[in-house]
């Protein structure tokens, strides 16, 4: 059995990508069921794992620049009452509070970090399920690049005292996300982050509008209180899986890291419908293909790598899960 992560797509972005990009990816033969894919978007059933393959589709056909070409899904319009909530707040630090507090209503895959020093404040983007890093790529380019649009509008696009760090990799297309982001890059941080100095904050927006600030942050209330009755504990231990890497933690070890008991662990992802055997098959599962996509290394190291004493254990646990996923 797949764990799910149970996290829809919001569908304006979705099928705006679909769309726009269909008729390209069909031409390169790309193995992506777009019609499932739009159909699962349009009744809501559409989850962010389903997104992956896509996102894989449009590197391979486009390139990892084609968030930045995308801004018909990302521009102002399409992030709804986030976007009106921000752009009628009094101040813009106001708007950051909506950004930190709502962001996740339009992206709940991703978990949306403030915080403030002496000089600045700092709002921070990072995964909420595990991901490989390109698909993690691809959507904290698109989460950044629609925050960006969304706080350049509210700021009748004055803007300044801001810089953005990104991760220390390979960025092909630097120039096109300068260009789009409209304010410094820096590219050896550690997470993906906007960085703005403390009394840019202050600034007042031209659009505030109090009775239309109030009504949407109502709205996002709604929303939030929605999103608010996932739980998120399978999505938890499948991060604590994904940071321990090759290793194989014990359900006790994963318990104690989120501090709970093992025997709350094990009631609580029962009541999810999965348990932690499943989620720890899933998550090898998926270290099995990462390090058989890489080619150079054999069955037996892979083996070793996660854990198993020897290839024929290593098969044994292959071929259940492969029965799980059929």
């Amino acid at each position: 059995m797949k764990v799910n992560s149970g996290l829809r797509v919001p569908a304006t972005y979705m099928l705006s990508i679909v769309r726009e990009f269909g008729e390209l990816l069909r031409d390169h033969g790309l193995p992506v069921d777009l019609a499932a894919l739009e159909a699962d978007v349009i009744a809501g059933q559409a989850q962010i794992e389903a997104v992956f393959p896509l996102i894989d589709a449009l590197n391979d056909s486009i390139g990892p620049q084609w968030p930045v070409k995308a801004s018909f899904a990302w521009r102002n319009q399409m992030h709804g009452a986030l976007d009106v909530a921000m752009r009628s707040a009094e101040s813009l630090g106001g708007a950051l509070d909506i950004l930190g507090r709502y962001g996740r209503v339009r992206a709940p895959f991703a978990r949306i970090g403030a915080r403030k020093t002496a000089s600045e404040r700092i709002v921070t983007f990072s995964p909420a399920i595990p991901m490989e890093e390109a698909h993690w790529q691809a959507i904290a380019e698109f989460i950044l690049l629609g925050s960006m649009a969304m706080i350049h509008q509210a700021t009748d696009n004055k803007l300044h005292g801001v810089r953005i760090d990104l991760p220390n990799r390979s960025f092909a297309h630097r120039r096109l996300l300068e260009d789009s982001l409209k304010v410094p890059i820096k590219f050896d941080g550690d997470a993906f982050s906007i960085h703005f100095v403390k009394v840019v904050c202050e600034m007042a927006l031209p659009f505030a509008d109090k009775v239309l600030f109030d009504a949407t942050v109502q709205q996002l209330q709604a929303e939030a209180s929605q999103l608010g009755n996932h739980d998120w504990l399978v999505e938890d231990v499948r991060l604590v899986l994904s940071r321990h890497g090759a290793k194989r933690p014990t359900a006790q070890v994963v318990a104690q890291e989120l501090g709970l008991s093992q025997r709350t662990l094990v009631r609580k992802l029962a009541a999810n419908g999965t348990s932690f055997r499943e989620i720890l098959d899933e998550h090898l599962r998926r270290r099995t293909s990462q390090l058989m996509q890489q080619g150079d290394l054999s069955l037996e190291a892979i083996a070793e790598e996660l854990g198993y004493g020897d290839r024929t254990s290593f098969s044994r646990a292959r071929r259940r899960w492969s029965k799980k996923r059929h």
